[in-house]
């Protein structure tokens, strides 16, 4: 009975956004019905604490004050915490923390958490429920980065592109925010992925939306 009621709390389609520069880079220019081969999905969280539900799963979020970064689709996931990583970005010796990398997982799904906290914040075995934007993990991070293999495959039901503004440095009027994602200014559908369809405007951002379930559920 607590597993039927832990896999009724999964969602089966989710919006998941994916960096341009990924198909830009190679990456197959999906369309809707594709397939989406051996991908996993990275939670960004806005938080991490002590699970809000009994039951273990991802639930839609509805993000009504619009907070920086946080994207048009934001997902309550609640699972088992694993043991954590600290992160640093940089070489040395002028590396400096960046956060904190751990695996949820929920049902039979699990998502790579990434937080600005500490790893000591998160207890491994833990229940938690993260506060999240789902993205795809670049390909070559899982070697790269000596990442848990989290992969699977999945299928694209709709496609959407979403423009997000970019912002400026505090203090360098001029100077793009390269590494975080601006207010999510507008989003639309779209029959498939153009490659070289970049966005004109050097104060926006594009990225891709896909509609996604699990394959083989």
């Amino acid at each position: 009975m607590v597993r039927a009621r832990r896999f009724a709390a999964m969602m089966v389609i989710m919006w998941v956004y994916l960096a341009t520069w990924i198909v830009q880079d190679g990456a197959p220019e999906l369309a809707r019905g594709s397939y989406l081969r051996g991908v996993g999905l990275a939670a960004g969280c806005l938080s991490v604490g002590p699970a809000r539900t009994a039951a273990d799963g991802i639930a839609e979020f509805a993000d009504p004050g619009g907070e920086q970064g946080s994207g048009s689709y934001r997902y309550e996931l609640t699972g088992v915490a694993g043991p954590g990583k600290d992160v640093h970005a940089g070489l040395k010796p002028g590396r400096r923390p960046s956060g904190s990398e751990f695996v949820i997982s929920t049902g039979d799904q699990a998502f790579l958490a990434r937080t600005e906290g500490s790893a000591a914040g998160v207890a491994a075995g833990s229940r938690v429920t993260a506060q999240c934007t789902l993205s795809v993990v670049a390909d070559y991070e899982w070697d790269a980065f000596d990442l848990p293999d989290l992969r699977a495959d999945w299928y694209v039901r709709r496609l959407k592109i979403e423009h997000r503004q970019v912002d400026d440095v505090p203090g360098d009027p001029g100077r793009a925010l390269t590494d975080y994602p601006g207010n999510a200014l507008r989003s639309f559908e779209i029959e498939r992925m153009s490659r070289w369809n970049d966005d004109s405007d050097p104060r926006v951002r594009a990225w891709y939306l896909l509609d996604m379930t699990r394959c083989g559920r």
